[in-house]
């Protein structure tokens, strides 16, 4: 793996991308997401695919994680 990849902590992907997608199941009380979320599956780079383990630091952060692997489509 890259070095890139093997860091965590980091608010970038190891192609340099800032955005990416959060799978999460929230809870939704009066018909508002209600703080963080339950349960989070993955985090992933819309750019390149890349997927990371997605760590909640609280306060709505959330910093990327150990790499897992790359998105694939069903």
């Amino acid at each position: 793996m890259a070095e890139a990849e093997q860091d965590t902590g980091g608010s970038r992907c190891a192609c340099g991308s800032s955005s990416f997608v959060l799978e999460a199941y929230l809870e939704v009380a009066d018909g508002r997401i209600a703080g963080d979320p339950v349960e989070v599956e993955a985090l992933t780079c819309p750019e390149c695919g890349r997927e990371y383990e997605p760590v909640m630091l609280g306060e709505g952060k959330v910093a990327r994680g150990d790499f897992i692997g790359f998105f694939e489509e069903d």
